[in-house]
């Protein structure tokens, strides 16, 4: 399968370099190390998921509505 992938001029030089130092293509170079990511143990599925952390408040504060929420952050505007 063909894509097309934007990698950093500065990281493809690298990646292409250090795949004619190894005397492989470019392509086998990327081959390799998707399947080196690929093996290797995913952090966040190993990891437990922490708890989301409660701040309590000095004074009583408004209720927000899942739409409040979501209309701020359209709009840049303070929840408050």
């Amino acid at each position: 399968m063909k894509t097309t992938v934007e990698i950093p001029e500065k990281l493809f030089r690298q990646a292409k370099s250090r795949a004619a130092m190894e005397g492989i293509s470019l392509r086998e170079f990327l081959l390799r190390g998707l399947r080196l990511a690929l093996r290797a143990p995913s952090a966040d599925l190993d990891r437990p998921r922490a708890a989301f952390p409660l701040i309590r408040a000095s004074q009583p504060s408004s209720r927000l509505t899942d739409d409040q929420v979501a209309a701020a952050q359209d709009t840049d505007e303070d929840l408050i």
